[in-house]
């Protein structure tokens, strides 16, 4: 009843769409600053993790996010999920940028802070530490750690900025600019790789428009959909892949999308194929039925003659 009388209109409008000026997370940094804020305003308690947050607590923080932002009614399950998403990546950088430092931020209380710095101590804590950091520095078949150069800016954050400034935000355009350095080297090696195998793709591709007829189509005009589906089957046929992987090169942009299994697939049958398949199976069935029913008729004529013979006894 409290949240009813609130008056949230003057607040920045939250929307996925983000028409007519309204923001969304991981794609606008006012966003991400607003659930930084609310934090570390409101910690109440030893979380070196967003698994420590109690339901309680996470609930009393999106309450307080409800303070800066408005949106829909209708959305605001979907803003309540996003919000839990982003404050878990939030706490984890500010936790692990308290942890590396060793220096207590004001934000935290000496109590809370003297129980974090007694769990990282553990040997549980200490495996787990040790665990991603290896995960950071895996080699990813001889490719080395990920790096890219687009700073602290997500990807989101990336296509936006294309996008704005009129030039192609495709998936390889966001990659691209993302990985590549002004001398067209790339910071990591596996966005190198990706970027060939998308090329390969693409010259693949135009010619078989070329080949039906289509001979305007270039890789600059051609729609950004079929841009997007090329560069996940690039994505997916680089080194390190898997089907449970998110797609290379995209963060959050490529969350949702479907995975597309990059070796050869065998040839799916034909409508005629199946529609013949299906007949000679109902003729095997029916051939089944006719002599079975040859069978039963065999078996009445015999015990026919078997009554007749005991009758006429």
């Amino acid at each position: 009843m409290e949240e009813a009388l609130v008056d949230r209109s003057d607040l920045p409008m939250l929307h996925p769409s983000r028409a007519n000026g309204a923001k969304w997370f991981k794609h606008h940094t006012q966003v991400s600053t607003a659930v930084r804020r609310v934090i570390q305003s409101y910690f109440k308690g030893p979380w070196y993790s967003w698994k420590r947050v109690s339901t309680f607590y996470r609930q009393a923080l999106f309450n307080l996010f409800k303070g800066k932002f408005n949106w829909d009614p209708t959305i605001n399950g979907q803003v309540q999920s996003e919000f839990n998403k982003l404050a878990a990546y939030r706490l984890r950088g500010m936790i692990s940028h308290a942890k590396r430092t060793g220096v207590k931020p004001d934000w935290i209380l000496k109590d809370y802070w003297t129980i974090m710095v007694a769990y990282w101590a553990t040997p549980k804590a200490k495996a787990n530490s040790e665990k991603a950091r290896n995960s950071r520095l895996s080699d990813r078949s001889g490719l080395g750690p990920h790096s890219h150069i687009s700073g602290s800016r997500s990807y989101a954050k990336v296509q936006d900025v294309l996008e704005a400034n009129n030039e192609d935000y495709s998936f390889i355009a966001v990659m691209k600019k993302a990985n590549q350095k002004p001398d067209g080297t790339y910071a990591d090696q596996r966005a190198q790789l990706v970027a060939e195998t998308y090329e390969e793709l693409l010259q693949e591709h135009l010619r078989q428009l070329q080949a039906s007829g289509q001979e305007n189509v270039t890789a600059e005009n051609l729609d950004i959909r079929v841009k997007n589906e090329i560069y996940i089957k690039a994505a997916a046929g680089a080194p390190g892949s898997s089907k449970q992987s998110p797609v290379f090169g995209l963060g959050a942009i490529g969350e949702g999308l479907p995975s597309v299994d990059a070796s050869p697939s065998e040839p799916q049958p034909s409508e005629v194929e199946m529609i013949t398949n299906r007949m000679q199976v109902m003729e095997t069935e029916l051939q089944q039925s006719r002599e079975e029913n040859q069978e039963i008729q065999k078996r009445l004529e015999a015990m026919e003659k078997m009554v007749e013979s005991f009758a006429s006894q």
